[in-house]
């Protein structure tokens, strides 16, 4: 054999030296340092970073984050300890999570290969990012971790294959699949192990339930979730409260107690302190960290345990926690005060609590009724005389439907103008609107109007049975009305048979109507009968049972209706939506196409003339028997005999009996001169 054959034998069998050892490296998951069967999550993370792992080009380290240890413990380690378990994290912003959640995944895929897992985020330009940014970042700071991404085992070698499509990632037998809830195919399409939900507070719960579908023929069917907070009973909040709600407590080095520092009864009052002097040991004109038990000072908030605080949920299989900013060794307690200082509006507040105490937060005017606005306006119509109707005349109702089930609630015009409340019901049947039918007939119904969704063809058939009274609702986007009457034949309905089809349609503004409804709520302007005597035989999670219908379906449905305001994302202007919170709130809607329907009559605005007792005082009679109506209007509606008198004067001093224009003594009865000025016209 000459030089040159000896040189290429000696190549190839260094070469398949070379591959023997890679294969050699490849263990059963594809990494070349595999992780021991009794290995944990925690002490896996704990050799990453003392082999030099890096985030966002950072050195790893956990020894400064205590506070974070339990979530770290809570990953679990075979496949059987994570099957069907769920995990939902309620976070500040800006303490490490999202690094957390990533090399769980990571860890899982190595450890109990092959496997697929989701992680999904609400849109495709945030999955990207985090498949590039924060996925890739950390993979490439971990050689043993980069090769097995880069490499694949084909036909017996070892061969490179790159990082991967940024949506979709291979490591060893596993895969990474970078989703997001938007689309409609990335919820639908794809079976998998486990899935990770961050951001979850951009995301429905419709959305996540069609995304923890995917694990349904897993034998795993592990769930992460991972996210700040929104509004109370959404999102994260939502599946938050449906685990054991563990909560990191510091504890007091004086006493010993152990105290949530972000919990809003605490702070600031109770776990700040500012040092005018009262701590001679300490720097003046500080803030610090404060025991809510005895005063003391806490020098680390990371000192302390987690505890469960919903221990009802201990057979769950979901385990909760609650994240805040006081646990960042970052996060001083002078710049928690000074930034809770700086939110004046609703939006900063909700901001603050949402982004810095990981709570949820709804500003008070962006929920127009509570429970005890809807209890005084019970008070307010057990006193007026309201009772519960069995029939009526010149009624208006609106239907809310949801297929086999509809939302009804109908009312009359009392004398002085505002609404009562004559009859609710929740419509269980197969056909709802037989049943809708005869309350049209029983309340002498005069407008009604429904929903044209979800069943449009029942609601069309409805209304072609109560011809002109009947009215189908839609949204749509309008600028300067809340309403838009539509009785004209569309193109469509010429279309459509007779049978099916309808002119009486009518076009909303949801936001404009449900702030007009809920503010009559609000303002006293729509009364109830008493709540206890009207009960209703109902299907509530698929099991019957009796309640009184108003106070525990109506009157929550009604506080459960938000009204917000965003920047339009397109158009950069503020954009009123309704928010539901928690629950889908039937009978908010219903109320609110009632009160379409009485807009059809009266339209969207009442005017107010109530009687006065003739043997009221004048100044009484307008101050107090006739509050809300201005004086102007009195004057105007009542006869000028009656009504111009000294005391509707602006210039009658009531205390000195006296008439400042002229300088005399003149009593409120007296009739008006000719300067006389009615009152508010000043």
């Amino acid at each position: 054999m000459g030089r040159q054959g000896t040189s290429l034998a000696t190549r190839a069998a260094a070469e398949l030296e070379i591959r023997r050892r890679r294969r050699l490296r490849i263990d059963a998951n594809g990494l070349g340092e595999p992780i021991p069967a009794e290995m944990t999550f925690l002490q896996w993370c704990e050799r990453l970073a003392a082999n030099g792992m890096k985030v966002d080009g950072k050195p790893f380290r956990l020894d400064n984050r205590a506070a974070l240890l339990p979530i770290y413990r809570a990953i679990p380690s075979t496949r059987a300890e994570a099957e069907n378990l769920v995990i939902v994290i309620q976070k500040a912003t800006q303490i490490g999570i999202t690094v957390w959640e990533v090399l769980a995944n990571i860890y899982m895929a190595v450890k109990w290969g092959p496997i697929t897992i989701g992680m999904f985020l609400p849109d495709q330009s945030t999955a990207s990012f985090k498949s590039e940014h924060r996925f890739m970042r950390i993979v490439r700071s971990v050689p043993d971790l980069y090769h097995a991404l880069t490499t694949a085992e084909r036909d017996g070698d070892v061969k490179k294959v790159g990082e991967g499509n940024v949506l979709t990632r291979a490591m060893g037998e596993s895969l990474f699949l970078f989703l997001w809830t938007t689309g409609r195919v990335s919820t639908e399409s794809r079976p998998m192990d486990v899935v990770t939900l961050d951001e979850v507070q951009e995301m429905t719960l419709d959305q996540i339930d069609k995304v923890r579908a995917r694990t349904g023929d897993s034998d795993i069917a592990f769930t992460l979730m991972l996210s700040t907070a929104n509004m109370p009973d959404l999102d994260i909040n939502f599946w938050f409260k449906l685990g054991d709600q563990r909560v990191w407590m510091s504890r007091c080095p004086h006493c010993g107690q152990l105290s949530d520092l972000s919990d809003p009864v605490n702070f600031p009052a109770r776990s700040v302190v500012y040092n005018c002097g009262q701590l001679p040991a300490l720097p003046l004109h500080e803030y610090y960290w404060a025991c809510p038990a005895c005063g003391g000072v806490i020098d680390d908030p990371q000192i302390g345990e987690c505890v469960v605080t919903n221990p009802a949920a201990g057979g769950s299989s979901i385990q909760s926690f609650l994240l805040p900013r006081t646990i960042s060794p970052r996060m001083t307690p002078r710049s928690m005060v000074e930034a809770w200082a700086r939110a004046k509006t609703g939006n900063q507040k909700k901001s603050f609590y949402n982004r810095t105490l990981a709570r949820p937060y709804i500003d008070a005017d962006q929920l127009p009724v509570t429970l005890a606005i809807c209890e005084e306006a019970a008070r307010l119509g057990v006193a007026a005389g309201l009772v519960w109707e069995k029939s009526g005349e010149g009624c208006f109702m609106g239907i809310d439907q949801m297929g086999s089930f509809n939302a009804v609630i109908i009312k009359r015009r009392m004398a002085d103008g505002r609404q009562a409340v004559v009859h609710v019901e929740a419509v269980f049947d197969l056909d709802p609107f037989a049943r809708c039918s005869e309350l049209m007939s029983q309340f002498g119904v005069v407008v009604c109007v429904v929903e044209q969704l979800p069943n449009v063809n029942d609601a069309r058939k409805f209304a072609n049975r109560h011809k002109g009274k009947v009215f189908l609702a839609g949204y749509a986007d309008l600028r300067d009305d809340a309403m838009l009457w539509g009785d004209t034949l569309s193109r469509s309905d010429i279309k459509t048979s007779e049978e099916d089809r309808t002119r009486y349609t009518v076009s909303l503004n949801q936001y404009k109507c449900m702030q007009t409804s809920l503010y009559r709520v609000r303002d006293k302007m729509c009364l109830f009968p008493d709540p206890d005597k009207l009960e209703q035989d109902v299907v509530d999670a698929g099991v019957p049972r009796r309640i009184p219908l108003l106070r525990d379906w109506v009157f929550v449905h009604l506080t459960k209706t938000a009204l917000v305001v965003d920047d339009d994302e397109q158009t950069r202007k503020p954009r009123g939506r309704v928010q539901k919170i928690g629950i889908d709130p039937h009978f908010a809607f219903a109320n609110m196409l009632c009160d379409v329907a009485w807009a059809r009559s009266y339209g969207t605005t009442v005017f107010y003339f109530p009687q006065a007792p003739k043997e009221a005082p004048v100044q009484e009679t307008i101050r107090e028997s006739l509050p809300g109506v201005p004086a102007k209007v009195i004057h105007l509606v009542q006869d000028k005999h009656q009504g111009e008198t000294c005391g509707l004067c602006e210039s009658f001093d009531s205390h000195a009996r006296m008439c400042r224009e002229r300088g005399f003594l003149v009593r409120a009865e007296d009739p008006a001169c000719d300067v006389f000025l009615p009152l508010g016209d000043s």
